[in-house]
């Protein structure tokens, strides 16, 4: 139950703001392919799924630090850092981490459900 929590248990606001981008995207998608036939439904909510739950890996990859060279790269010459090594930063944005919450599962999870919920209404269509 513990992992259950940690993983999927977060803010009721960021599960908000995955349906929001998943909703736009989907609107968006249907706006440029019309609203008229069933299949520019499936579309649009494959590519919102597959969009949302790509964003929601892109900031897995960021929570564990792979992209912790750019933000000090960005911070150094802005005099905005007070860590005098790029491992130093890392270091203590890892302990950071490990008491923070798990921001990159909502988006996947909404992700996998827009996507889910496309390849469904796929199967309705096909027979």
């Amino acid at each position: 139950m513990k992992l259950f929590k940690k993983l999927f248990l977060h803010s009721p606001k960021s599960y908000v703001a995955a349906f929001i981008v998943g909703i736009a995207l989907s609107a968006l998608a249907l706006a440029t392919r019309g609203y008229k036939l069933l299949i520019n439904y499936v579309d649009a909510l494959t590519i919102a799924g597959a969009l949302v739950f790509l964003f929601g890996m892109l900031l897995l990859v960021w929570y564990f630090g792979a992209l912790d060279t750019f933000g000090y790269a960005f911070r150094r010459p802005m005099g905005r850092t007070q860590y005098k090594s790029l491992y130093e930063y890392s270091e203590a944005n890892k302990e950071k981490r490990r008491r923070g919450n798990l921001i990159f599962m909502p988006y996947i999870v909404v992700g996998v459900l827009f996507f889910t919920v496309g390849i469904i209404l796929s199967l309705f269509i096909g027979s």
